[in-house]
């Protein structure tokens, strides 16, 4: 099997938007070697998916003390260096000024692959889907709050699921980081849930890639290119502190 390169440094959310591309390279002979950040590598998002040959740790730009632009072409060269020994390769920086797009098209025209399967894959493990069954004692609100990446998004729903959720158990994502560190487990336990309250986060990416419905989500700035592919999946949205749907 042939070997690619991809430069992705973004957050887990947009690495489970990149799985489609992951699955055409490896549909087309390859398995990838992915330039990403290390939280890719602590969550264990990956560590499950056939699609990936190894992780390659890059400085994230967003925090890096060098600033953004130095470091995002500090993470370019190493690319470029690295690339000419790769059957295929390529980055995706999202630097365009997009707007209507979805970030999975922007992924698509970044790269340059033409995907047509945009179906999204998460991959969780027997040993994660055994970890959250020791959570599960009855139905559940799978509930999650606070975004550290993007505080703007993070949302105190406590009131909210009091009016307007049965007075179930509510799982907080906030307590189970205490507890486990890999995040598939977190994913097993959205999907056996009850009802799903989250805020924009890798978990809406997760529960889209999963056929998930989400009963509400929180977007502190319009954004709609984060939005999940299928939307429809979404009961309610609000978005920079109203509600649109």
């Amino acid at each position: 099997m042939k070997i690619s390169l991809i430069l992705y440094s973004h957050g887990l959310g947009d690495v489970i938007m990149l799985t489609p591309h992951l699955r055409h390279l490896y549909k087309q002979g390859y398995r990838t070697d992915l330039m990403c950040r290390k939280q890719v590598q602590d969550s264990h998002l990956l560590d499950s998916c056939p699609y990936v040959n190894k992780l390659i740790i890059v400085e994230n730009p967003w925090r890096s003390k060098l600033g953004f632009k130095p470091q995002a072409r500090l993470n370019l060269n190493q690319f470029e260096e690295m690339r000419i020994n790769y059957d295929w390769s390529g980055a995706s920086p999202h630097e365009k000024p997009y707007r209507e797009h979805h970030k999975i098209d922007i992924t698509s025209d970044e790269l340059r692959l033409k995907v047509e399967d945009k179906k999204q894959e998460l991959f969780i493990s027997k040993e994660a889907e055994q970890k959250a069954l020791n959570y599960i004692d009855r139905e559940f609100i799978f509930y999650h709050s606070i975004v550290e990446f993007h505080p703007w998004s993070t949302w105190d729903a406590t009131e909210w699921m009091k009016e307007n959720l049965p007075l179930y158990k509510i799982i907080n994502t906030r307590d189970l980081e205490q507890r486990f560190d890999d995040i598939n487990v977190a994913f097993a336990l959205a999907r056996r849930a009850k009802h799903r309250v989250l805020a924009d986060s890798v978990f809406v990416h997760a529960c889209d890639a999963m056929d998930c419905t989400i009963d509400a989500v929180n977007y502190g700035r319009p954004d709609r290119k984060v939005w999940p592919f299928n939307s429809s999946l979404i009961l309610h949205i609000r978005e920079s502190g109203k509600w649109i749907k």
